[in-house]
């Protein structure tokens, strides 16, 4: 087994995959970083800088390269876990878009400074657990909050996911954070821009290896200091990926991580009279009487409502794509 290996997440299913490969001469490595079709690998020997194959590899895939002068990408091997999101063209997403690979944990970082925006937290959390990892919700910039904090709305949207309040100045929650990260181990962090996500690499690192920059005071928005998605080495072991603030948290096809992040309305759904049930209007709608109740938050089934009829939307346009592939022409251009 690879020494250099071990500590970013080489393992037996890994070995397994190389051999399954059939490419002997083959070398494997991980990668680091992509950079407009030119990857970095991080090899037994060291950081290669390779070119891409027919199939553009993800941040934190395991890959096979070849060639001595001239590296490229022969294989990449499969995931086992991935954070996709929908590729958000002309207003619709067109395609899946890989943000990293074979991941243990995500870290689904928003700041709290300003008050968490749950709507997003939710669209976040959809692909979160969609992607096979384990979400933890991180709340960044604690210090900046004046008052007390009320995590009452975020805890009611986080389903059951673990939600951490931490602050890079005072150290607030960093320990927390650790207790996910060590050899062998993947954590991605995403969010949208300004939300402290370089930061919380440089305070976990332990020192000051990502660039951070200030935020609007206006609309509270950053300025994009991570470029590329990279995976950082911890010096304890393990692995950070750092990704570029998401502008748009475009769902794609999520089935599994919309009933887990909506776990508690699916829950409620099973009770409705009617098994098409729309939970708006209908008679006998157990969401609606959860919402009536006090037990739900009705802006919280409203986005339900939202993402569901979103992912529906998806699910078309996907088949759509696949069977004009199939036929040799282009798909439709999403209205």
């Amino acid at each position: 087994m690879p020494d250099a290996l071990v500590a970013i997440g080489w393992n037996d299913d890994v070995a397994a995959a190389v051999e399954a490969a059939h490419r002997p001469d083959a070398v494997p490595g991980r990668v680091t970083r992509v950079d407009r079709g030119v990857v970095t690998v991080l090899t037994d020997a060291g950081s290669v800088r390779a070119t891409r194959g027919e199939v553009l590899p993800a941040t934190g895939d395991w890959v096979l390269l070849d060639g001595d002068d001239e590296p490229a990408v022969v294989e990449v091997l499969p995931r086992r876990s991935a954070f996709v999101r929908g590729d958000p063209m002309d207003g619709a997403a067109r395609d899946a878009q890989v943000v990293a690979s074979n991941i243990d944990t995500v870290f689904v970082t928003q700041s709290i400074e300003k008050g968490a925006k749950v709507r997003r937290l939710e669209r976040e959390l959809v692909l979160a657990f969609e992607s096979g990892a384990e979400p933890v919700v991180v709340l960044t910039k604690a210090d900046l909050v004046l008052g007390e904090l009320d995590l009452g709305e975020v805890e009611a949207s986080a389903a059951d996911v673990p939600v951490i309040v931490t602050s890079a100045v005072t150290g607030l929650g960093i320990d927390d954070l650790r207790a996910y990260i060590g050899p062998g181990r993947t954590v991605a962090l995403v969010g949208a821009s300004g939300v402290g996500k370089s930061t919380l690499v440089n305070a976990l690192v332990g020192e000051d290896v990502r660039a951070t920059g200030a935020v609007r005071t206006t609309d509270q928005r950053g300025r994009h200091t991570t470029t590329a998605r990279e995976l950082v080495l911890l010096p304890s072991g393990g692995v950070l990926v750092d990704t570029p603030g998401l502008r748009a948290v475009t769902l794609w096809l999520s089935d599994e991580g919309f009933r887990r992040a909506f776990a508690d309305v699916e829950a409620l759904a099973g009770d409705c009279r009617f098994h098409d049930c729309a939970h708006d209007r209908e008679p006998g709608c157990a969401v609606q009487a959860a919402v009536g109740r006090g037990d739900l938050d009705e802006a919280r089934v409203a986005h339900y409502r939202e993402l569901d009829a979103e992912l529906d939307r998806v699910a078309i346009r996907d088949a759509e794509r696949e069977r004009a592939e199939r036929a040799g022409r282009r798909p439709r251009r999403a209205r």
